[in-house]
């Protein structure tokens, strides 16, 4: 080996170790009350900016593929986007080109047709499953837009009476993961365990690793903020490896990670987050999905107990490698320009590796990321609007952050 090249071999020896070293040491492990929690004051690496690199786009005004509210992405072996749309109940097949290929399912009630679909899954047996918001259940359907049978969600332990609503679904392996909640009406309450669980192919509970019980009086003189909306029905994700992903609490950033039969095997934190407070016009975007809720008639509304701040942590996504990046209630704002979203990457072990903002066209209060495991991210506008309508607000709006035009851009994530 020539002599000199041996400075420079041994400075990228040193520096490799310099990286592995303090992304060991990024968090510091320690045992609270018999668990593993990994606090994370400072990244291991200095700030990021990703230019991501646009593919392909559809939709727009003058796009031939019309797309209503998406509200969920998923990709296959062949690099396909299966996209699905709420308003328009079916799914857009696109192929790696980003070519327009077929839809999936249709508007109905009958075999293989949905209502209003929430979200998209890939399943074992090689079928494409729909979750429904209500009533809790799953259609299948196969690539070539054949009925598949249905996957009756079914978490009630026995109990009798009541109804599931469905948040969210996903699949990984054998694994099926769903959130939502179930309502059991009393006397002079309605009990409602809102809850994150997984289920077998048969639709019922195998494992349940978080919920909240809360009991909403009838009539509704006041309406509790968290009582409808807890952050971890709508914010958890499923790893490749089966692992589960979730808030802890609304408030705090906090994020458990359980195995799959619902051992919690770590804790992962930033204890010195300063959750996002609310402005007037967060407020009011809360405070009109309440009133969507409560109906037409101002005079028959309750009065709203709404939360001060933002939910820490609003959405979590494991991307192929099984690193864990997480959007809170700070990741959309007060970001320099040409910046869309600002989140933080960890690594499998829970290490905080480093803030990583995304650099892209979009709205970063309208508009949404869906990870495709596959080293591609699809940017979908108009997505915060569309996870509204799949909780049930009906005229889902943000106000004048409401974006006219729904489009999909798939970008190529860079190498970290």
């Amino acid at each position: 080996m020539p002599a000199s090249r041996l400075p420079a071999i041994f400075l990228t020896v040193l520096a490799t170790c310099v990286i592995v070293t303090a992304a060991a040491s990024a968090g510091e492990v320690v045992q609270v009350d018999g668990q593993t929690v990994v606090r994370n004051q400072e990244p291991a690496q200095p700030r990021l900016e990703l230019e991501l690199e646009e593919l392909w786009r559809r939709g727009g005004q003058d796009d031939d593929v019309m797309i209503g509210l998406p509200v969920e992405a998923v990709a296959d072996e062949e690099g396909r986007v299966y996209l699905a749309d709420q308003q328009l109940c079916q799914v857009h097949v696109f192929n790696a080109a980003g070519e327009a290929v077929k839809t999936l399912s249709r508007e109905g009630d009958g075999p293989g047709e949905v209502r209003g679909p929430v979200d998209l899954v890939r399943l074992p047996d090689g079928t494409f499953g729909l979750s429904e918001f209500f009533p809790g259940k799953i259609t299948k359907v196969t690539f070539d837009d054949l009925p598949a049978g249905e996957i009756n969600v079914d978490v009630s332990g026995g109990q009798t009476g009541g109804f599931t609503m469905q948040t969210m679904a996903a699949s990984a392996g054998d694994h099926l993961l769903i959130a939502g909640s179930r309502s059991l009406p009393q006397e002079k309450f309605t009990e409602r365990t809102h809850f994150l669980a997984a289920i077998d192919q048969d639709g019922k509970q195998t494992v349940r690793y978080m919920e909240q019980v809360s009991r909403i009086q009838r009539p509704h003189s006041v309406v509790h903020e968290n009582d409808f909306l807890p952050s971890f029905p709508l914010a958890s994700a499923l790893g490749p490896d089966g692992r589960v992903y979730t808030p802890r609490d609304r408030e705090n950033y906090a994020i458990n990670v359980f195995l799959p039969d619902g051992t919690l095997d770590r804790v992962i934190e930033r204890p010195s987050f300063e959750t996002w407070k609310r402005n007037k016009l967060d407020t009011q975007r809360v405070r009109t999905l309440f009133e969507s809720w409560a109906g037409a008639n101002p005079d028959t509304w309750p009065r709203f107990d709404l939360k001060k701040t933002e939910r820490a942590i609003n959405t979590l996504h494991v991307d192929g490698q099984g690193r864990l990046w997480v959007q809170h209630s700070r990741s959309n704002r007060n970001l320099p320009e040409g910046n869309f979203l600002s989140l933080d990457l960890y690594d499998a072990d829970g290490h905080w590796q480093r803030e990583v903002r995304f650099v892209c066209e979009g709205s970063s209060i309208s508009d949404g990321v869906r990870f495709l495991g596959d080293g591609r991210i699809l940017l979908i506008k108009g997505f915060v609007v569309a996870r509204l309508a799949c909780l049930g607000s009906g005229n889902a709006t943000l106000g004048e952050d409401d974006t006219e035009t729904i489009e999909v851009i798939c970008y190529r994530l860079p190498s970290i």
